[in-house]
């Protein structure tokens, strides 16, 4: 199944509020699909909230391999490719860590503007 980013977004993939509008399609294509293709053509800014909130909760329930299968990132931009390898490091190293860890991080970021 293939999924046009900008369809849901629009040319700014670059909010948490866009990655959900996302995440939420991919929860619903994943119910159906084996594998999904992400089409970035036309999208024109990224950041890394909206692939941390589109992408990365997916690492805490599959492997990178897992991820690698399902989902392909078609006419990304180097720059946002670059940033999705961030989030997706980051992912990893976040869901390696005990529960607790994880929760004190979260909380860490929840307070950090304060």
């Amino acid at each position: 199944m293939k999924i046009d980013v900008s369809q849901i977004v629009g040319k700014t993939a670059v909010s948490r509020e866009g990655g959900l509008k996302l995440k939420n399609a991919l929860d619903e294509a994943i119910k159906h699909n084996s594998s999904i293709e992400l089409d970035f053509e036309m999208v024109q800014v990224y950041a890394s909230p909206f692939f941390n909130t589109a992408i990365a909760p997916y690492l805490g329930q599959m492997s990178l391999e897992d991820l690698r299968q399902r989902f392909s990132f078609s006419n990304i931009s180097p720059v946002g490719k670059r940033l999705l390898n961030q989030v997706i490091h980051n992912a990893i190293d976040f869901y390696s860590k005990a529960q607790d860890e994880q929760m004190a991080l979260e909380d860490k970021v929840t307070k950090g503007l304060e």
